[in-house]
């Protein structure tokens, strides 16, 4: 009776952690958390429900998503970017420069590239170096931010372009612009990450580099354009924050590669490699954003954000880990 009894706890725990690694509750986890923090947070605060409270976090939602998505085919890769802040930072400022100048396009394209460029920096620096990924990009991190602090000597560069903030701050019906270009950016990644050559060959450099060298896979230039892909989205984040703020300085997103890696984290990418999922990208910015505005409308201090992230952090890597351990487990078996 009494190993019976002591049995059953042990039970439960087995199931429900069957449950929640399965392939269902990988999928539904998010989605089911993200629409119970909604609920509980609207019935303590109803003004989460207003309108402008959902595009205040859909816009937020959208910064981080952006970056994410690059981030999301590194981390599958086995890579990491700690650069988000630098890339953002220099895209940002030489678009504000320009803006006065040439057409709001011109200024967008002229953005585009330099995080194109600078992705390549950090390919560079990771794939033909041969420097590990965290010490390569906290490297450049600090080559771009001091970079973005000599153009701007220390100052804030207005960006007064009316046409630059309509388009970046507008909104098709409910739904702002920059959240809609995240979504579009998450589709492509999600495409070439699932659907491409591209995609198969960062799957396979995550999950064992050197199986993937010795199938013949082109690790140096796959990394490398993992990078630009990544750079890329930073600097489409930048054009939306530079818009929103109508201005770029050194300091517009320092700190902001951690909420990114969160995100990412939490949607069920792994940080050993080799298994990244776009979806659950999406629906992790979504619920970060969310958090962070929860604790905006209960009046908690901003520091208290990063302790919030910091624990989300802990436990979906502990989770991931979980999960490993498991399926190792019952290799075993």
């Amino acid at each position: 009776m009494d190993n019976r009894s002591a049995s059953m706890p042990s039970s439960y725990w087995t199931r429900a952690r069957d449950l929640l690694f399965s392939r269902y509750g990988k999928r539904l986890y998010l989605p089911l958390g993200l629409v119970a923090a909604g609920i509980c947070i609207g019935i303590f605060r109803p003004a989460f429900w207003t309108a402008g409270n959902i595009n205040n976090v859909l816009v937020s939602a959208a910064f981080s998503g952006i970056c994410a998505c690059g981030m999301t085919i590194l981390i599958t890769a086995g890579l990491i970017d700690l650069s988000v802040a630098g890339v953002i930072a220099i895209s940002a400022i030489t678009m504000a420069y320009i803006l006065p100048k040439s057409t709001v396009g011109l200024a967008m394209t002229v953005a585009l590239l330099i995080g194109l460029s600078l992705g390549l920096v950090n390919g560079f620096v990771v794939a033909i170096m041969k420097i590990p990924p965290f010490i390569g990009t906290l490297g450049t991190l600090y080559l771009f931010l001091g970079a973005a602090f000599i153009l701007t000597h220390g100052r804030v560069v207005a960006i007064p372009s009316k046409n630059f903030r309509r388009l970046t701050t507008g909104a098709v019906g409910p739904i702002p612009m920059s959240f809609i270009v995240f979504l579009i950016f998450a589709l492509f990644c999600g495409w070439l990450l699932h659907c491409t050559y591209f995609g198969r060959h960062i799957r396979a450099i995550g999950s064992n580099e050197e199986a993937s060298r010795l199938a013949g896979i082109p690790i140096t230039r796959t990394k490398i354009l993992a990078f630009m892909l990544s750079g890329i989205g930073f600097s489409i984040a930048a054009i939306f924050i530079a818009g929103r703020l109508a201005s770029a300085e050194g300091n517009m997103s320092i700190g902001f590669e951690m909420s990114v890696i969160a995100a990412v984290v939490v949607g069920g990418t792994s940080m050993r490699g080799g298994e990244g999922t776009l979806l659950g990208t999406v629906f992790g910015t979504l619920l970060f954003a969310v958090l962070s505005n929860a604790l905006n409308l209960f009046g908690v201090g901003s520091y208290w954000q990063y302790v919030l992230l910091g624990v989300v952090l802990i436990c979906a890597i502990a989770a991931g880990n979980l999960r490993i351990s498991d399926v190792a487990v019952r290799g075993d078996e």
